[in-house]
């Protein structure tokens, strides 16, 4: 077992990789801004779809909304897939949901844990997180339109290593198996597991895999808060429909509201 601060070098990455597509085409960087930004730029320029971007440390890594993502250096997976599906600004959320799910099946086949998604791109084991994911869609001129699905997922770091702010809240592989980790078979086996069910997704829709999603959604028949146009209002979460929305039935009612962007909390 390699330490934890050797780098994920492409040529180990390539000799692990069981994939069509995606990873094919790797850019590695020890340190980048973002690899979302990086992709994005990549796919202007008319990169195919499956070129990774993997980098060891991000000065400026991103999270949903306004979140940040912080990871230390060398030790986490840190990367970015690009995407080239029909649609991409509609596809955008099922997409995550999909890149979720199949982060989720690795992670549970490498640690023999069950790993639960935080609708709609957080990945949990414990009520911890240990990876999310960030999808962004755009157009470029002359260009097809295109979504980079950028990852992040905490690996060899321990609890000490996380600002304190967040500390409390979230885990690694090695915090849950007690070892360090070789990143490159992790890796490969997350980029296999994404590559199969995107195309399950290209295949049959969001539909062919929204049961196995909703069976690891943390808050399926929990009560949640959320806001929406500066109202506050609660309900319980039904499941999620085939177009990736979160279906939630409002406290004292039969209204069904169907959440695309919204920030949901659990309640007690």
């Amino acid at each position: 077992m390699r330490s934890q601060g050797d780098p994920l070098l492409p040529s180990d990455l390539r000799r692990q990789l069981r994939t069509k597509s995606f990873g094919r085409r790797i850019y590695y960087y020890p340190e980048v801004d973002s690899t979302n930004r990086c992709a994005a730029d990549l796919a202007r320029s008319g990169e195919a779809e499956g070129t990774l971007v993997v980098a060891e440390f991000q000065t400026h890594g991103r999270g949903r909304g306004d979140h940040t993502w912080s990871s230390p250096a060398g030790k986490d997976l840190l990367f970015t897939i690009v995407l080239r599906p029909e649609g991409a600004v509609q596809y955008r959320l099922p997409v995550t949901l999909v890149f979720s799910l199949g982060v989720a099946r690795a992670l549970s086949e490498a640690l023999g844990v069950a790993v639960a998604v935080d609708w709609p791109n957080d990945l949990v084991i414990g009520g911890s997180k240990i990876g999310g994911i960030l999808a962004e869609s755009a157009a470029a001129p002359g260009t097809a339109d295109f979504v980079v699905v950028g990852f992040g997922v905490n690996v060899n770091s321990e609890r000490a290593d996380f600002p304190e702010s967040i500390r409390s809240g979230v885990t690694s592989c090695r915090v849950v198996a007690g070892h360090g980790w070789d990143r490159a078979p992790l890796l490969a086996a997350i980029l296999g597991a994404t590559e199969s069910g995107y195309e399950q997704f290209r295949s049959g829709g969001f539909a062919a895999l929204r049961a196995e999603y909703e069976e690891r959604v943390v808050a399926r028949n929990r009560r949640v808060m959320f806001e929406r146009k500066g109202s506050r209002k609660m309900g319980v979460v039904e499941g999620v429909g085939d177009d990736g929305a979160l279906r939630v039935r409002i406290d004292e009612g039969e209204e069904i509201e169907l959440l695309y962007s919204e920030t949901v909390t659990l309640l007690p």
